[in-house]
Parts: C-alpha cells; structure tokens; sequence
C-alpha cells in the first residue's frame, strides 16, 4: 500500500519526497490543488471506483477556537483487507490555508509538515501545511472487509477564523503491496464554530444544585456554572437513558467528578446540571467539563460527605407536595398537623447503598438519623431517604402549633445542617 516512490533527499531543504507503506506523500488528500495518489508509483485507478467509502468523524459539525477536539477517520470496503489515509484542514475561505494543529494520539497515526507538497523535517513552529495519515504500524491488515478506524487530535485556530474543512482520502487496498487492485475514496467535512468567538469555554462555579452553596458530595446533584459549556440547552429524556442507566452526556457535553463521569441531567452554554458519581473521596477533587470528547474547561470543588440541602421552587419555598401528591406553595399552603413530603439532596449514604449511575428500584432510608426543625420546632420524619436518583424525600407532619405564613426548615444530618431562608407555606 502506498509502495512507490524512492526516498530522496534535497541538499538544498530539509525536504523528503516519499511514499511507503508508512503513508504517501504529503498533498494526496484530494484538497482544492491537491492531488489524489492514483498515479505510477502508488496506486492504478480511479477514485471513489469500488464499493467502499472513507468518513470523518468530528463528533458534530463544530469547533470551539483553540480547544482540541478528537476527530476519527474509518475507511470501508467490503472486498479489501488493508486500509490507509491521509488528512487536512483547511480554512473553507482559503483552501491552501492550514487551519490549526493536527496531533497523532498514538502509534497508528503520524504527523506530516510541508511546503509546495514536499515532507518538511523536522516541522517548523508554524508550518505551511500539516497532514495527519496512517503509520508503518497503523497500516492495518485485517479481515476482509473489516475497514479500520484512526483516532487522533485536532486543534482549531484560537479565533474563530471562519468554516473549516477536513479534507481526506482514504485507501483501500488488497494487502498485496502492488499499485493494482486497491480503491481511493474521498470526502470533506465543513466545520462551523460552535460558540460566539469571544465566548471562550470556562467554569466559573461548581457548586450544590440544590442549594447552591459551594460543596457536593457523592450522588448529589451539582450544578456547574460558565460560559461555553454547551452548544445547546435541554434536559435528559427517555431515549437518553441506556435502560436505567442515566446518561453520561448530552449532544456531547460531559463532565467527570474526580475522574469519574457524572451523569448529565441538563446542559446550556451557562450551566450543567449533573449527578455526581459515587465516590468516598473527600477533600479537593477535579471537575473536567468535556465537548465531544475533548476538555474544553475545568476547576475543582470540595467533596463532603455530606451536602445536605432543599430544593426550592422560588427564593424561599421548598418544593414540597401534600400526601396526596399536589403540590404545596403559596398558591396550596399546608395545614397545621398535616403530613407533607419535603425533598432534598446531599443527605449521603442510603441503606440499601444507592445504585452508581442507575435509577433506583425503590426507595432507601437515609442510613443515618436525620432531624427537621420546622418553625423551631424538632420534628422525626417518618420517612427519609432517596426515591429516585439523587433525590431524597421526607415525609413530615407539621406541627400543630405552626403559625400562618413562611415556616422556616432547616435539616441536620451527623451536625451539618441544610441551608438557611428555606421554608414551607402554611395556613391556620
């Protein structure tokens, strides 16, 4: 594959002409004044002949200016067995323009510099053009018609220089190292820039979704505030769900906790909200906002054991029904004696242990003892714990002394109490 042409050294540049078995030369991606390598010395035929195809995987449409984005290329052919390629990107405004940084992430693939289609070795800094193409060791032989897959890494330019597309072409050959019976394929990929170019991806908070006080704590919900996060908004749905399975990303924004995925209810450019992952770290831990694949920001947060705290529906209100499962507010206040469900997070380990990433299958008692102060008045729940992913709910009566109007609540669990100014609605 690619078995051509004699290696010769220029004395005037440090220039390489070559085309072996570890890749062709430089400029055969079929790029606007590009050329394909169907010629004598490389490979007889015609592109895009056989029945097989070359695809770029970008993971959408989109770069983010100076965040590297992992791109793949797959090369098929249901009647060949050994595969090759070679890659280029190119601003769409400027077809002989190289549009950021190529970057091989292992030993299938290699990097290629060049000037007026001559290897340059070693790279300078700031080359003319750069081609990514398979290795000596990533010219794969396989089954027929298996194809392969190369993976490696792009960067874009810092600035949003416009479209850009990735140009390739792919080989797929019949292992017999002669320039007969192997089929070219070609194909292009226009990328956009995904955020506004003054927008760059950063994390200005990680805090308790709940509360949204600094601190989270394993299977607690956490909400991830920035810029840039997300190339969208929306929340998790049906088909997002691997059975129980919560999704570890949405449209290709992830996040990992202390370098474990956390699982993503809801995603916007401003804001992630997501479930963090069991994990009996405690202390500073790590928090990698991922897009597609490539980290595009990061921080850290403090991990507790505890994060105790109540979901609000405005400033002050707890969301929070009555038994029969409408909701309480303002609008439906509670009556003095009357049993209502709080619901809350952060209130830590649950007994049965509550299943890592899955929604569970019942509900779970809090494993340890916690105690509600409503109105100032200490009040036993008769019943708190999870009954659905991270989410914990607690079945009170209110006390029958209660006054009209907001009745403050706050939580303790093992001495850590839930936030302040959070209260219920009640009515004499």
């Amino acid at each position: 594959m690619y078995a051509g042409k004699t290696i010769a050294i220029l004395a005037t540049a440090p220039l390489l002409i070559r085309a072996l078995q570890s890749g062709p030369d430089p400029g055969k991606t079929g790029a606007p004044g590009e050329s394909l390598c169907i010629e004598s010395g490389c490979h007889v035929g015609a592109a895009n002949a056989g029945a097989g195809s070359i695809a770029i995987d970008a993971g959408g449409a989109i770069y983010i200016p100076g965040i590297r984005q992992r791109i793949r290329v797959a090369v098929r052919d249901p009647a060949q067995r050994r595969w090759g390629f070679q890659l280029t990107a190119r601003l769409a405004g400027g077809a002989r323009t190289r549009a950021g940084v190529l970057s091989p992430i292992d030993v299938n693939t290699q990097a290629l510099c060049s000037a007026s289609n001559f290897l340059e070795l070693p790279c300078t800094a700031n080359p003319t053009l750069q081609y990514i193409e398979h290795s000596l060791a990533g010219a794969r032989t396989t089954a027929p018609g298996a194809g392969f897959t190369w993976e490696f890494d792009w960067t874009p330019p810092d600035t949003d220089v416009g479209p850009v597309v990735l140009y390739a072409a792919g080989n797929a050959a019949n292992g017999n190292l002669l320039e007969s019976g192997d089929n070219i394929y070609t194909t292009s990929l226009m990328l956009t820039t995904g955020v506004d170019a003054g927008s760059r991806p950063s994390i200005s908070g990680v805090v308790n979704g709940a509360s949204l006080e600094p601190d989270i704590s394993a299977n607690g919900w956490v909400s991830i505030q920035g810029t840039a996060l997300a190339t969208g908004s929306r929340q998790w749905r049906a088909a997002d769900f691997d059975g129980v399975r919560l999704p570890t990303g949405l449209d290709g924004a992830s996040v990992r906790i202390n370098g474990k995925d956390a699982f993503v209810h809801s995603i916007s450019p401003a804001r992630l909200s997501v479930l963090a992952p069991d994990d009996t770290s405690l202390g500073p831990v790590s928090v990698q906002v991922s897009l597609d694949g490539s980290a595009i920001a990061a921080s850290t947060a403090q991990m507790r054991q505890f994060t105790p705290a109540f979901f609000l529906i405005d400033d002050t209100n707890i969301a929070a029904t009555h038994a029969d499962g409408s909701p309480l507010g303002p609008g439906s206040p509670a009556r003095p004696g009357e049993v209502v469900v709080l619901y809350g997070a952060g209130f830590g380990p649950t007994n049965p242990p509550a299943p890592n990433g899955r929604i569970p299958g019942g509900l779970a008692a809090l494993a340890n003892p916690v105690t509600l102060r409503i109105g100032g008045v200490a009040v036993t729940p008769l019943f708190a714990g999870l009954s659905a992913a991270g989410l914990y709910q607690f079945v009170v009566q209110t006390p029958s002394g209660a006054s009209s109007g907001d009745v403050p609540v706050i939580a303790v669990i093992r001495g850590i109490s839930s936030q302040l100014g959070a209260s219920i609605s009640v009515q004499r």
